[in-house]
Order: C-alpha cells, then sequence, then structure tokens
C-alpha cells in the first residue's frame, strides 16, 4: 500500500459554518486532495482506496444565508 501519516497543527475556533475544517492548498498537496466546491466534497487517496468526504448544500446555504444577514 502507497500511503503515509502526516500530523496537521490547526486552531479551533468557534462558530456555525457549513464546514468542518478549513483547509488552504498546502494542506491539500500534502494530503494530495482535491476538493470540489461545486459538489460539496473532498477526495484524497486513503489506506484502501479514495476516501470521499461529503458536505450539505442545505447547510452551507442556510450558513451562507445567515453570514449575509449578519453581515
Amino acid at each position: 500500500m502507497h500511503y503515509h501519516k502526516e500530523t496537521l497543527s490547526f486552531e479551533v475556533v468557534d462558530f456555525e459554518g457549513p464546514y468542518h475544517a478549513i483547509l488552504g492548498r498546502p494542506c491539500y498537496a500534502k494530503f494530495m486532495a482535491i476538493p470540489s466546491y461545486t459538489y460539496i466534497k473532498l477526495k484524497m487517496l486513503g489506506p484502501r482506496g479514495v476516501i470521499t468526504i461529503v458536505g450539505s448544500f442545505q447547510d452551507a446555504y442556510e450558513y451562507e444565508r445567515l453570514a449575509v444577514e449578519q453581515a
């Protein structure tokens, strides 16, 4: 199998949003992950094949609506 583990440092913030984590391009490159903003999915290689993380259109829309309301 061709995979390895990486340590990831991050900060935790208390806010409501459609994402469980916000990752930048260096993180995507390190984990060879491919984000799809259109389908709200993140795909990366795992020890047993491709790992797909799926978001929710409804949650994303609702949090975006609330953010615009607050602005």
